[in-house]
């Protein structure tokens, strides 16, 4: 992709990510994991991996979470990260798993 398409890639990812708040998961928890599965198939479609390995990983803690009460607040940690990652743009795989390991034990996992 050239610089142009990129920034219009990252503008509509933004907008989708922005349109989904933290809060939506725990009022309307299947509009949420639409939005979450449309991200994750615009981030594969223009081959943003971190993004789409985030949003994989996103849902499975998402589940566990919803059945604990903490969905908003893992919410909130998953889409920082998101945005973290789509702000730098196309990773290759190495970095990408980096990026990855990073999340993981941000929010208490292992890698």
């Amino acid at each position: 992709m050239d610089h142009d398409q990129n920034l219009l890639v990252q503008a509509e990812m933004l907008a989708l990510l922005e349109g989904m708040p933290s809060s939506l998961v725990e009022k309307h928890p299947v509009q949420f994991l639409m939005h979450l599965d449309q991200i994750r198939q615009k981030a594969a479609q223009h081959h943003l991996t971190a993004l789409h390995d985030l949003s994989c990983t996103f849902e499975s803690a998402l589940q566990q979470a919803l059945q604990s009460g903490k969905g908003v607040v893992v919410a909130e940690s998953y889409l920082g990260a998101m945005r973290d990652a789509l702000k730098c743009g196309p990773l290759n795989k190495a970095v990408a798993e980096t990026l990855m390991a990073n999340v993981a034990l941000r929010l208490g996992g292992q890698p």
